[in-house]
């Protein structure tokens, strides 16, 4: 699964490992690399993203849903700076 996320994707997914409340497992690593793959690819493309998609992309990704509010507010601070 790694091979077909960009390696921008494991970038992001460790800078926001290093800013969360809940410590990133090794295993997690990977979905989370997706899901911000899935999310940033909606945002490029303009597209809204509701918290139905934001589930269902957590779920494809494999992250726990209680990061979903978190990434979020990475991507806010992130895109801030």
């Amino acid at each position: 699964m790694n091979h077909d996320i960009p390696l921008k994707y494991f970038d992001i997914a460790d800078e926001y490992a290093t800013e969360c409340a809940e410590p990133v497992a090794e295993a997690e690593r990977t979905p989370l690399a997706h899901y911000f793959q899935l999310l940033l690819t909606r945002l490029m493309n303009n597209e809204e993203i509701s918290e139905e998609a934001q589930h269902e992309m957590a779920a494809e990704a494999g992250i726990n849903l209680v990061r979903i509010d978190e990434i979020a507010e990475f991507l806010n601070q992130w895109g801030n700076e």
